[in-house]
């Protein structure tokens, strides 16, 4: 794997990581969902290893709990729809917004999946009881990528569209 693709997935990795730390303060938003969406669109499957360092930092700093592994097929999942909806989608960012909205609104859902091994009921209550909370995260996504998709998919796209990688972009 050549340096400055791997340097790429190291800060795109970090960036991911301290923007979710420094919005923990603010309940249900963050800004993972954005950024993997935006990533996606620009660097494609390589999004993919960009996930995989995030989620190992999560683990580095909380450890191993059944939310972490929500986090192992959560992102990966939202990587995977934004990757089949991209040539249909293209630049559209109210489109964009609905997706990353939706998300939002599923996270919970999808989260409880993890649970549901350890006991259905549980996961059931804990989809329940977190709606609001969804409602409140699709919103955030929703009006996050609306507001600043189309201008930061701009800087990212012009950024690696010119780097040269040996005549190859990747």
């Amino acid at each position: 794997m050549p340096v400055k693709k791997i340097t790429r997935i190291a800060l795109l990795s970090a960036i991911l990581y301290v923007s979710k730390v420094v919005l923990e303060f603010l309940p249900n938003v963050e800004l993972v969902s954005f950024l993997i969406l935006i990533y996606t669109l620009v660097f494609g499957s390589e999004t993919l290893l960009v996930i995989a360092v995030f989620n190992l930092f999560e683990f580095i700093q909380w450890g191993f709990g059944v939310w972490w592994v929500s986090y192992l097929y959560v992102w990966p999942l939202l990587r995977l729809i934004v990757l089949i909806l991209k040539k249909a989608v293209k630049e559209e960012f109210l489109v964009w917004g609905i997706v990353s909205g939706g998300y939002g609104l599923s996270f919970g859902g999808l989260f409880a999946l993890a649970y549901l091994p350890v006991d259905p009921s549980y996961a059931l209550a804990y989809w329940i009881s977190g709606l609001p909370w969804d409602v409140w995260h699709g919103v955030w996504n929703f009006v996050l990528v609306f507001a600043l998709g189309k201008p930061l998919y701009r800087v990212l796209k012009i950024c690696y569209d010119k780097m040269d990688y040996g005549g190859r972009n990747g």
